[in-house]
Parts: structure tokens; sequence; C-alpha cells
């Protein structure tokens, strides 16, 4: 018979309800906890629902229709807004009779899609009508502004609807009109997917600048840039062949932080320098008042040690 108590010749497994399995259990469900959170997921059952409150949002300034530009993104101090031609869209659906859409997302830093909240959304069709979300009692409502008129109309034309990987939306037209939405952001870099093809126009903030490349970046590379009205316009006249588009700028104010820092530096390397070579001669002297260093080139290797012979 084999034994089954304590250093028997049982299997050795534990049961089911034993406590090294259930730390075992814990620390998986602690690993994909870790997992979910690092690949930017929002919640275990995916993202939630979008909120209509954000998508009747005030965008703040108007959004600017007029540029020529198929991607027009303008960065402000904590969001930027975005005007997109939907007729060069790279993402959702283009296939004539069935329900025209844009796909919106952003990627973490594994390079994971996840889905974006746009607020303030807004649809403009080629002929200057507009579509947007307008916040009521009940709820948020879609009205279309015409000719100074606003007329209810359904929500269907602009519906917005999030999985786990990317924001869809519907869009009224399929080769004309442009989508509009802001995004909120942290810090001074922006970093979006390419939804359309073509040409890009980014406007920074007043006071940002991409001139010094160890404190800025723009990718791909740019095809101008200039100043107007205190603000840099960074054009690229095709973006067909990047993923995305990003730039990290800087603020004025940084340069002289920055200046400070290295003249800090060098004052702090400098006074080491200077510290470093006084020891060594405060050393050499010692040495010399000790005898120790003592010149050995005339010796013949047959007299004996200095004070012995």
């Amino acid at each position: 018979m084999t034994g089954a108590g304590p250093g028997g010749g049982g299997d050795g497994s534990d049961g089911p309800s034993s406590p090294r399995t259930g730390r075992r259990l814990a620390a998986g469900v602690v690993l994909l906890g870790a997992m979910l959170a690092l690949a930017g997921c929002s919640s275990v059952f995916g993202p939630g629902p979008v909120q209509e409150g954000d998508l009747a949002a005030d965008p703040g300034e108007p959004y600017d229709w007029n540029r020529s530009a198929d991607g027009y993104i303008e960065v402000n101090q904590g969001n930027f807004t975005s005007v997109y031609d939907v007729g060069n869209r790279t993402t959702g659906n283009r296939e004539a009779g069935e329900n025209f859409t844009i796909e919106l997302y952003n990627r973490d830093a594994l390079g994971t899609d996840q889905p974006i909240d746009p607020r303030a959304l807004q649809f403009r069709y080629e002929n200057g009508t507009r579509l947007r979300y307008q916040e009521t009692d009940a709820g948020s409502t879609l009205v279309m502004l015409r000719d100074g008129e606003e007329i209810d109309v359904s929500d269907e034309k602009l519906a917005v609807s999030k999985s786990r990987r990317r924001t869809t939306v519907r869009l009224p037209t399929n080769e004309t009109g442009k989508l509009a939405f802001t995004t909120p952001k942290n810090g001074k870099q922006v970093a979006t997917p390419t939804f359309v093809e073509g040409s890009y126009e980014m406007v920074l903030p007043e006071g940002a600048r991409i001139g010094l490349p160890i404190l800025a970046q723009v990718q791909p590379t740019r095809s101008s840039a200039e100043m107007i009205d205190e603000r840099v316009h960074v054009r690229w006249d095709s973006v067909s062949r990047a993923r995305s588009v990003l730039v990290r700028y800087y603020l004025e104010r940084d340069l002289f932080l920055f200046g400070g820092l290295v003249a800090l530096m060098l004052i702090v390397g400098t006074a080491g320098a200077v510290y470093y070579y006084l020891q060594i001669r405060e050393t050499v002297k010692r040495r010399e008042e000790v005898g120790l260093d003592i010149d050995i080139e005339d010796d013949d290797g047959r007299d004996p040690p200095p004070g012995m012979g």
C-alpha cells in the first residue's frame, strides 16, 4: 500500500483549496491586472462608454475650418484641437452604400492602440453647415447649424461608439466635409496617428519653440516651420509614409533654466577639477617633506639604501 502521510509516496500535489494554490491564483490575478494596466486598459471589461457631456463640450476657441491642410492641429496649454478632411481618411469604412466611419485612437508606450475620448465633436459640410452636440436637460443631442438656425437631427448622423482599441465615429458624408474634436494632453509633446493622408499643419502654443534639437523633436521631418503671430507653425507637405506625427517642444523660459543648469554643471566641474589639482599638489609636497620622493637616476644599484651606508 502506498503511504499518503507526510513523507509518503503520494504525488505530493496540493489540493485545489490548499494555501499554495490560493497564493498562485492570487499572484496570477495580480499579474493579469499589471499587464492590463501596462497595456493602458481602463478596466478588465474594456473601456467605459462614450461620455455624452464630453461630446457636447465647448472647444474654447472656434475650430478653424478654413485651413488648407488635410490635417490641422492646434496645440493649447491642456489640450489640442484637430480638424481632419474626412475624404482623405486612412481608418474606418469608405465602402459605397455602407455606414461611413472614421476610427480614432492613440498608441500607448507598448504600441497598443487605445480608444480616445473626443471632446467637442463637430462636423462641417462642404457648404458650411455644421453638426455639433449640445447639452440639454435630457442629455446631449445632435443639432444642425445652418443659416443661423439650430435644427434637431438624429444622433445617428454623427454617432460615436467605443471598443477596446478604437473609437468609431459615423460620418454623414464620405468624400467631403471635415471632422473636428478636442483631445486632452499632458506635458510639452503632441503625438497622434495620421488619421488622414496628405498635408499636415501643427500650431504650437505661444512661446513654444523647436529650434534646439536637444530639447525638441519633430517626426517625421518637417517640410517647414515659421513664426506667425508669436506661434510656431510646423508643416508637412505629405505624411503618407508616416504612421504618426510627433512634436516635442520647449518654452522660451526653459532655455534660461537649461542655460542655468549647464552653467551650474560647469562651475561644479571646474571647482572639482581645481580641488583635485590642489590635492595632488598637496600630496606631492608632503612626499617631498618626508623624503619619499628620492632621485634614483644616478643609483648604480650597488650602494646601500640611504642612511645605511
